[in-house]
């Protein structure tokens, strides 16, 4: 498996925000966001580096750093054609499993295995279709409620929008009360983090979210140490 990086920190996002967590980051990804805040992980010029390390290699590395919860995350990390394998090892030793994804592949193998699956399709602004709708549908389709949260990154109305239509086309998100996290872009955002959040908090007022399960939160380790890496 390509690994660039295997730290421990806190849960920055989602609804695990603040648990200590181990992260493994993978190098790869198949999407090329604008504003991607971690270049480094496919892209060589921005210094991306890795080594290739066995499932049970990375085990024994996550194993000695202690923390219960494991986030694995890339680039892409449903790329990684061990990640079923890897589960597999890190669940055997207790550990709960978060994936981070873009929600553009989908490995079956993999699915049943992790705790909690953080999908964030990219919506305009990140570039040209970056939807994948039967990849989503089949997610949808697959994972229990408590599996699952939907992450959108939103920097301007045309997000929004894209968003609502997406919503609109799976009543499941209503039906089941999916936990929907909206953030702000961070580009726009890291010159006034507060104003950004309350950008955002000033959408969700609109009645159209009082159907759905939603919270704005803000990326907890850039509000504490900025744009670095390890953290």
């Amino acid at each position: 498996m390509n690994v660039m990086e295997i730290y421990r920190s806190v849960q920055g996002e989602g609804t695990l925000m603040g648990v200590p967590t181990t992260f493994v980051r993978f190098f790869a990804c198949n999407l090329r966001c604008s504003w991607c805040d971690t270049k480094y992980s496919w892209s060589v010029r921005d210094g991306g580096t890795w080594e290739s390390v066995s499932p049970q290699e990375i085990a024994e590395q996550v194993h000695v750093l202690g923390a219960q919860h494991v986030v694995l995350t890339g680039g892409e990390p449903t790329l990684q054609k061990d990640l079923a394998q890897l589960a597999q090892i890190l669940k055997a030793q207790g550990h709960h499993l978060t994936v981070e994804t873009n929600a553009t592949v989908f490995p079956a193998e993999a699915v049943p295995l992790i705790n909690l699956w953080s999908l964030s399709p990219k919506l305009s602004s990140a570039g040209e279709n970056y939807l994948r709708y039967p990849v989503i549908e089949r997610f949808l389709a697959a994972l229990q409620p408590d599996q699952q949260q939907w992450k959108f990154v939103i920097r301007d109305d045309e997000d929004e929008q894209l968003l609502r239509s997406l919503l609109h086309m799976y009543p499941i998100f209503a039906q089941q009360k999916l936990p929907i996290i909206l953030q702000p872009e961070g580009d726009t955002a890291i010159t006034d983090y507060p104003a950004a959040l309350e950008h955002l908090a000033e959408r969700v007022r609109d009645p159209f979210w009082n159907n759905y399960h939603v919270r704005v939160l803000p990326q907890l380790h850039v509000i504490i140490w900025g744009r670095r890496r390890w953290v």
